[in-house]
C-alpha cells in the first residue's frame, strides 16, 4: 500500500507539471492599439486642437501615459489627420507634433513615459515618422529608476519600425519613448507588453519537475523489486 501511495504522489507531481506547463503557455501579453479603450469601447481619434494628452485611459490594464508636462504628451489621433502613414490596426495611433497645441494649452510632444502598475518582462511598440524619416529611442527603467537598457531604430518615409526591450528578470517598471531625429511630427501604434507574473518559465525547470516525478516512480518500483520475498 505504501508503494501505491508513493506512486500516486509521483504521478500527481507529473500531472501538476503538465497542468503548470499548460497554464504558463496560455499567458497572454497586454495589447493597446489606441482604437479601443480598456473596456473594449471605440476611441475617437481627434485633431490636436480638439484633444488632450493621453493619461489614464488604459489604467484598468495597469498602463499609464505621461508627457514632459502636466498637460503635454501624445494624444490619440486618426490616420486621416495628414500624418503621411496609415495606422497598423484600425485607424488610430498615438500622435505627436511639437509645433501643435492641444485643446487645454498643452503640447503633443515627447518624451512620452509609459508606466506600469505591475512589473513587466518585455515591451514593444511600432513607430513611424510618417512624411519624414525619423529616429526613435526606447529606454527601459526599473522601479528604482535605474536604466535597464535602450533600443534605437530609424524609419523611412511612411514606414513603421518596431522598438522593443526584454528583461529576463521581469523588472521593467516604465519605458520612455523619444523621437531623437529631426522630424517634429510622428506616431506610435500597437503597444504590447507581458506582465512579469505571466512570463513563461525556463523550459529546463519544467523538465526538471517532470523528471523528478518520473524518477520517483522508477525508484519506488526498483526498491520494490529488490526487496527479498517474505516467507509465510
Amino acid at each position: 500500500m505504501a508503494t501505491l501511495s508513493v506512486m500516486k504522489l509521483s504521478i500527481a507531481t507529473i500531472a501538476t507539471g503538465f497542468i503548470t506547463l499548460g497554464t504558463f503557455s496560455a499567458a497572454q501579453a497586454g495589447f493597446i492599439n489606441f482604437d479601443i479603450d480598456a473596456n473594449g469601447n471605440a476611441v475617437n481619434g481627434l485633431l490636436f486642437i480638439d484633444s488632450t494628452a493621453l493619461t489614464d485611459l488604459y489604467a484598468p490594464l495597469g498602463v499609464n501615459f505621461s508627457g514632459p508636462g502636466q498637460l503635454s504628451g501624445g494624444s490619440i489621433a486618426d490616420q486621416s489627420g495628414n500624418f503621411g502613414v496609415n495606422a497598423l490596426s484600425g485607424s488610430n495611433f498615438l500622435a505627436f507634433n511639437r509645433d501643435a497645441i492641444l485643446s487645454n494649452g498643452g503640447i503633443p510632444t515627447d518624451p512620452e513615459t509609459v508606466t506600469f502598475t505591475d512589473l513587466i518582462s518585455d515591451f514593444s511598440i511600432f513607430a513611424s515618422g510618417g512624411r519624414e524619416p525619423n529616429t526613435f529611442q526606447l529606454q527601459a527603467f526599473d522601479i528604482n529608476n535605474s536604466l535597464l537598457g535602450t533600443d534605437t531604430i530609424t524609419t523611412a518615409v511612411a514606414e513603421w519600425g518596431q522598438l522593443s526591450f526584454s528583461s529576463s528578470l521581469g523588472n521593467i517598471s516604465k519605458v520612455v519613448l523619444t523621437g531623437i531625429g529631426e522630424d517634429n511630427a510622428f506616431v506610435y501604434d500597437n503597444l504590447s507588453f507581458t506582465p512579469a507574473s505571466q512570463s513563461v518559465p525556463e523550459p529546463a525547470s519544467l523538465i526538471g519537475i517532470l523528471g523528478l516525478g518520473a524518477f520517483g516512480v522508477t525508484s519506488v518500483c526498483k526498491r520494490k523489486q529488490q526487496q527479498p520475498a517474505v516467507k509465510v
